[in-house]
């Protein structure tokens, strides 16, 4: 009907409008333009705060190309777009050092606006030197993520991709680093917006109903194909939440816990695993009280390794308190790596709360001290395999089937989209109950204002998701976690 289109054409003009003034009002409240609209110049270190070779210092905003200018000793009109000038940098109380300076002309830059990056030595003076000459001649200090800020309001990436920016400047591993990226390249937002976009026109054909046809107009509507169009989005709305503990271990790696009786042998795995002695090795029960964590990769995901206190009775408080941190650590692990001694009696599997259900950890038993005689009084237990720490193949072996135990976490996913966030897969199972509850009402013969409603709010959860509409705390929560100068 051409009231449809229309009211397509309506809806979308008015949330297009809706989003300009919210992304204005968002950065007026980020203090990115004040009152009459004119935008601040921010700098930064764009590279870690720390002694190296090469840093560099970014500069953004309309008074980049001045300032920059100035730094580099050079008219504003030298700053030709991408050219890199070599030269001296000057402060306001003389030459600081020698360096780069290029320019990224508004609107060929990250930010979309005027960029200007100084490569100078990395020496901490240097670079503060650098930071204090452009607050001198009008910039101010960048807060924490504020140059992706500043590229996500100018249209450069939505939420989603910024996400995975943050995911990319943190990846440890090749599987972090491959789903940022494929996160960065709008792989997720174009999936949502193919959801958005059915989403749009139905919502368009409802309200138009509602608003403009007559009585015999609204009893046209084919209900069920209606509920069956709904019911194929919401499927995918639910794989994509399904896909988030994928999305997890993908970017954020798997916790891995050693537990088990003292003297198991725990430490000694731990440090043949990281690869290094950072656990204390003794024969005196209870020489770990507390647990100690490192990290390292294991085919292509990270890992962080738990060694735990021996777990046994005792009367000792501290000793208490780190067998109680010890079955916590366990309980939040993905894996746990069960030691017992084989050549003692055989214990009893422990079973700490929420090991036994679906979302519990994957636990790996292991005999250890193969390389020990039975203890005088007992016989060796060959009901799990027997390891021995001290031996490099069998430290390879559980290390083989802690990547065998991942990919089988991970498999069901394969290369499909999946979620890295929580806010995203809440957002999205929130706009999968909406579109069934939609789906129902128009089941149930209801009034189309409630089905409209629900597949307004579907719409929302999904623009919250890309950022299209997102409340101010949320944004402070993810850009937050970027460093100064990103």
């Amino acid at each position: 009907m051409a009231w449809t289109l229309g009211c397509v054409n309506v809806i979308g003009l008015v949330l297009a409008h809706m989003w300009v003034a919210h992304r204005r009002s968002l950065m007026s409240a980020a203090g990115i333009i004040d009152s009459d609209g004119r935008h601040d110049t921010i700098v930064a270190p764009a590279t870690a705060q720390a002694p190296a070779g090469v840093a560099v210092v970014r500069l953004s905003g309309p008074r980049a190309l001045q300032i920059g200018a100035k730094i580099g000793d050079r008219d504003s009109h030298d700053l030709s777009h991408g050219q890199m000038r070599f030269g001296h940098l000057h402060g306001a109380d003389g030459p600081i050092d020698e360096g780069y300076v290029v320019a990224f002309h508004a609107p060929r830059s990250f930010t979309t606006e005027h960029v200007v990056e100084i490569h100078c030595h990395g020496a901490t003076a240097v670079v503060r030197a650098i930071c204090d000459a452009a607050v001198h001649w009008g910039a101010r200090p960048a807060k924490a993520g504020e140059f992706t800020r500043r590229a996500w309001l100018g249209g450069r990436l939505d939420l989603v991709q910024a996400e995975a920016l943050l995911d990319l400047i943190s990846a440890d591993s090749d599987r972090a680093r491959q789903q940022a990226l494929a996160h960065l390249d709008g792989r997720l937002s174009s999936e949502l917006g193919s959801i958005r976009t059915p989403l749009l026109s139905v919502l368009a054909d409802l309200e138009a109903r509602l608003d403009f046809a007559t009585e015999q107009d609204v009893d046209d509507l084919n209900r069920d194909q209606l509920c069956a169009d709904l019911s194929s989005l919401v499927d995918r709305l639910q794989h994509l939440v399904q896909s988030a503990e994928a999305g997890r271990l993908r970017v954020h790696g798997l916790r891995v816990a050693l537990y088990g009786a003292p003297n198991a042998g725990k430490s000694t795995l731990f440090n043949g695993l990281v690869g290094s002695d950072r656990a204390l090795v003794h024969d005196q029960p209870g020489t770990t009280r507390d647990h100690v964590e490192a990290n390292s990769v294991v085919d292509g995901f990270g890992v962080t390794w738990v060694d735990t206190a021996g777990i046994r009775e005792t009367q000792q408080e501290v000793e208490a308190a780190g067998i109680e941190r010890a079955r916590q650590a366990a309980i939040a692990s993905d894996i746990v790596i069960w030691l017992t001694d084989r050549s003692g009696p055989m214990p009893e599997m422990p079973t700490p709360p929420g090991w036994q259900s679906d979302s519990g950890p994957v636990v790996l038993a292991y005999g250890s001290h193969a390389d020990r005689s039975a203890a005088p009084g007992t016989h060796l237990h060959h009901q799990w395999p027997a390891i021995s720490a001290l031996e490099a193949t069998d430290v390879e072996r559980i290390r083989q089937d802690i990547a065998s135990a991942i990919r089988k976490k991970t498999q069901a996913m394969g290369d499909a989209l999946v979620l890295t966030r929580a806010r995203q897969a809440r957002s999205l199972a929130m706009a999968a109950e909406h579109l069934e509850r939609a789906c129902q009402a128009l089941a149930a013969q209801m009034s189309l204002e409630l089905p409209s409603a629900d597949v307004r709010d579907a719409i929302d959860q999904l623009d919250e998701v890309t950022g299209r509409v997102v409340p101010d705390d949320v944004l402070e929560v993810i850009f937050s976690q970027f460093c100064i100068g990103k």
